[in-house]
């Protein structure tokens, strides 16, 4: 009888070590935690723009992802528009130092049909193009279905994507400093520049003024704005059209391309340098001005006026 039972339990034993051998094994892994990092992304219109890829969080790759829904989040209705193709100006490729005039540099702008949004279906990266200009802005949010080998997850409010209205210019910071005439020593900070920008209908133009603390602009038409040796400034970065000297500015023509301009560097990449000399501000020194990022994305004339608040003009 003992024998039997014996017999019996390693019969059991075998059976379920067999049974279990054959179950197939698990392959790969998808998380609970898939995500979108930020999870509110704030989008101008008019620009081309991209998230980063979904989160995996350990998840086996490739994730693909497919979008389910697009909506306004305010309302919940579909948002058809921001998947409907539009014609917009592309580059056809990489703008290089050799693209130096205006008939090189419009040879590589083509027209494309293009969705102002998508989602990149490997890997999920957000994707927006210049057509979000024609989409109205307000706050939407996005369902996505993620899967890989092991199978996959649907994500409902994966992101939210606040479109905000289109920004004509933009500006970075600004700095300056005096210095000895005739010599680069003796580097003293002063207070920032403000910068201020104005765009008005017209020609499509840049126009840089430098004022004193009054609002006096200084002439670079007398020398009394010049650029800072090799250091980067505008012309650099504009070498489409030449920089034209006036008594209040310098003026320079610009092209309206495709994610703003300018698009090429200077010798300091976004960073413009200019100096008014010490012969031309009571202060008798150099006083040296930086900006930087300066951008237009729009048709128009904008003039940038850089006010240097302690600064009084001779």
């Amino acid at each position: 009888m003992k024998k039997n039972l014996i017999y019996l339990s390693y019969t059991v034993f075998l059976l379920i070590t067999i049974i279990c051998s054959c179950k197939k094994p698990e392959v790969g892994y998808i998380s609970n935690n898939l995500n979108y990092s930020p999870q509110l992304l704030i989008v101008p219109q008019g620009i081309t723009m991209y998230s980063n890829a979904i989160n995996t969080d350990q998840s086996t790759q490739p994730l693909k992802v497919k979008l389910l829904a697009i909506r306004n989040k305010l309302t919940g209705k579909p948002a058809p528009d921001m998947l409907k193709l539009d014609t917009i100006n592309t580059f056809s490729g990489e703008i290089t130092d050799a693209d130096s005039t205006l008939a090189l540099l419009n040879a590589k702008i083509t027209k494309s049909l293009k969705q102002p949004f998508n989602v990149n279906p490997l890997g999920g990266r957000l994707e927006f193009s210049t057509a979000t200009s024609n989409v109205d802005s307000g706050l939407y949010t996005i369902d996505v279905e993620v899967s890989n080998l092991r199978g996959s997850k649907t994500l409902l409010n994966a992101c939210d994507i606040q479109l905000v209205a289109k920004i004509n210019s933009s500006i970075g910071s600004t700095f300056s400093s005096y210095s000895d005439v005739e010599a680069e020593t003796n580097f003293t900070t002063l207070p920032n520049p403000v910068a201020s920008i104005e765009r008005t209908a017209g020609p499509n133009k840049v126009i840089i003024k430098v004022v004193d603390k009054n609002g006096i602009p200084f002439n670079p038409a007398a020398g009394q704005v010049i650029n800072r040796g090799d250091r980067g400034n505008y012309a650099q970065m504009n070498p489409y059209y030449p920089v034209v000297k006036t008594t209040t500015g310098m003026e320079w023509g610009f092209p309206v391309l495709p994610n703003g301009f300018p698009i090429k560097l200077g010798a300091n990449g976004t960073l413009c340098y200019y100096r008014v000399p010490g012969a031309y501000n009571t202060l008798n020194k150099n006083v040296n001005l930086t900006f930087d990022a300066f951008k237009v994305f729009s048709p128009g004339t904008y003039t940038l006026t850089i006010t240097l608040p302690t600064i009084t003009k001779k």
